[in-house]
């Protein structure tokens, strides 16, 4: 079972880049996948293709083939939340922390990726639960060869996206956060995926994703072992995206036919200029290290 793992700070460009992936042939994107429980099924979200996670077929597929007693998909969803609420995020960006994981928890985590693999047929599982400590447990989860992206973008458009409001209801509303807090989490999240790095790693800015999407899906796909992947149609008004079975994320998931491909640069002239110096100072000096501050 061969997973890709998109990991870094939420609001870093993660959905575009899963909605960019799973149209690639072999590809399976499925969004947050650790969120299954709360969002697809307590929350009667919807699938990405548009039907209820219930009633999607594929999600139907894959909750009777790993969990026909939903009671351990629930028990799964505890400890998910468990290992990666926000001081197990900060604690894992610290050298020699491990994540705790008991056997039965990784054994839950194998069995559902066995189920998306065998349901989807495809080679690759795209999953963008984003916390580092989930990347973890995955690298310890039974019969899965792990991939990760570490997907970053530069903190200030990031502490600027956590505080504006987004569309979305039920299983799809999405929080606001204060400055201080998204700044302070940007800067554990990206050093905890950090931790994540070796011969099965990719570094992946945002910005650079946009500016040149042929070039980073090939690498993406490489990673993974599609040398030559047939990538999705993008020209100048953007990216091609057909719908794909994502299961929770942000509300952007739905978005489907010619997406565009810019970066939100409001945050330049609209974040007041104290909120911006503390956002800098409080991402230094990881900030630095990949780009964003001089």
């Amino acid at each position: 079972m061969r997973v890709l793992h998109v990991t870094g700070a939420g609001r870093s460009g993660s959905t575009l880049l899963g909605s960019m992936l799973g149209q690639i042939p072999g590809f399976c994107n499925v969004g947050e996948a650790g969120y299954l429980w709360e969002r697809g099924l307590a929350a009667g979200g919807a699938c990405g293709c548009g039907r209820p996670v219930r009633l999607c077929p594929v999600w139907s597929a894959v909750l009777e083939r790993a969990f026909p007693e939903l009671d351990e998909l629930a028990e799964l969803a505890r400890r998910h939340r468990a290992a990666t609420r926000g001081w197990r995020v900060m604690a894992a960006a610290l050298p020699g922390h491990a994540v705790p994981a008991p056997g039965d928890h990784l054994r839950l985590l194998a069995r559902l990726y066995r189920a998306l693999a065998e349901v989807t047929g495809c080679a690759v599982v795209v999953d963008s639960t984003k916390p580092a400590p989930y990347g973890h447990l995955l690298a310890r989860t039974p019969d899965v060869e792990l991939k990760v992206v570490h997907l970053v973008r530069d903190p200030r458009a990031v502490a600027w996206s956590w505080q504006r409001r987004k569309a979305g209801e039920g299983a799809d509303a999405m929080a606001v956060r204060p400055a201080w807090q998204s700044a302070l989490l940007w800067h554990a999240g990206n050093r905890a995926a950090a931790r994540l790095s070796g011969d099965d790693y990719l570094l992946l800015r945002y910005e650079d994703l946009v500016a040149e999407p042929e070039h980073w899906l090939r690498r993406v796909a490489r990673l993974v072992g599609h040398a030559e992947p047939e990538i999705p149609e993008i020209d100048a008004d953007g990216v091609l995206l057909r719908p794909t079975h994502t299961v929770a994320g942000n509300v952007d998931r739905h978005r489907t036919g010619r997406t565009p491909l810019r970066l939100d640069s409001q945050w330049a002239g609209a974040m007041p200029a104290a909120t911006r110096r503390l956002v800098e100072l409080l991402t230094f000096p990881a900030g630095r290290r990949y780009g964003y501050h001089r």
